[in-house]
């Protein structure tokens, strides 16, 4: 592949696979975050997003795709005007570059959208207008994805190349600098490999959730440069849901003893809490090949390696 990509959120978790995938196969890649970005990168750009210098390049026509995975990713912020700006204001700023150059533009979405799910049936795109069938959002988090899906929607219709993807779980390595807002799944993988103990909401045992490895995001991606989908917003999780219960048990089978220190604790957001995430992904998949729905036994074999690594690294034991 030849070319120059844009991946904004270079230094974070999910834009640095992007990064290193895009450069695996042959593009060029400009990374830009406001943190040190440490990940191999034709070019490093410090700073927002949505700076005028990045502007400037993606309406000049300089990058074959841009990837739009910076912002706000943290569901427990509550600073509306800050959310607007950042995971709002600033993917629409290169929205607009890109549709003036005739860029392909990507951008992270979120499965969070969805809120509550009053079924537990899996969601297609179309269902978080459907009140009958979830809630929709149930944190500001939520609130400015949804919101940036549907001024996309609204500024530029079929008339550009642009595409938004509603991330489930997405787990994988190079989580740890997150802390408490890694994927559930990764937490307790890691935990589990050190010995540690494990901390579960009391009240969600059989909650279930759709986990997505990050391979499979960044393949999708890829895909999508390749040959960008037509324009609107997409589903992109396993599509199968894995409560925490099995995710437990999982855990007590990958340790070679077999034990497990479980302690259930209350839940101090209940009412902001999905008890219940999975994706609809067949309008994804038809469009791109690498977002086909997962069967339970492949997420768990993805699982399984992320404990290795876990396993393999040296960290605290207790």
């Amino acid at each position: 592949m030849t070319g120059e990509v844009l991946v904004t959120g270079a230094a974070g978790f999910i834009g640095s696979h992007l990064t290193t995938a895009c450069g695996r196969i042959g593009f060029a890649v400009t990374a830009v975050d406001p943190r040190p970005v440490r990940v191999p990168a034709a070019h490093v750009v410090r700073g927002p997003a949505a700076s005028a210098s990045v502007v400037a390049d993606v309406r000049a026509g300089r990058y074959r795709a841009v990837l739009h995975q910076g912002g706000i990713s943290s569901t427990l912020e509550s600073d509306v005007a800050r959310l607007r700006a950042v995971n709002v204001a600033e993917p629409l700023a290169l929205a607009e570059a890109c549709a003036a150059s005739g860029t392909p533009f990507a951008y992270a979405s979120s499965h969070s959208v969805y809120g509550t799910v009053h079924a537990r049936v899996p969601m297609a795109e179309h269902d978080v207008d459907d009140a009958d069938r979830c809630t929709g959002p149930l944190n500001a988090y939520a609130w400015s994805k949804l919101t940036l899906d549907r001024e996309m929607a609204a500024r530029f219709g079929a008339d550009a190349a642009w595409a938004g993807y509603r991330y489930t779980n997405v787990f994988g390595t190079g989580e740890e600098h997150k802390g408490s807002m890694a994927s559930i799944i990764s937490q307790l993988l890691r935990q589990t490999a050190r010995g540690q103990r494990l901390r579960v909401f009391a009240d969600t045992l059989e909650a279930c959730r759709d986990y997505v490895p990050v391979e499979v995001v960044a393949e999708t991606m890829l895909a999508a440069i390749v040959e960008p989908p037509p324009a609107g917003v997409y589903n992109l999780g396993s599509g199968v849901a894995v409560s925490f219960a099995a995710l437990l048990g999982w855990c007590a089978e990958l340790r070679a003893d077999g034990e497990l220190d479980v302690r259930l604790v209350p839940n101090p957001v209940r009412d902001r809490y999905q008890y219940w995430t999975c994706a609809d992904q067949s309008v994804t998949g038809k469009v791109l090949a690498p977002a086909r729905a997962r069967t339970v036994d492949e997420v768990r074999a993805a699982a399984s390696r992320l404990y290795a690594t876990f396993s393999a690294a040296p960290g605290p034991v207790s």
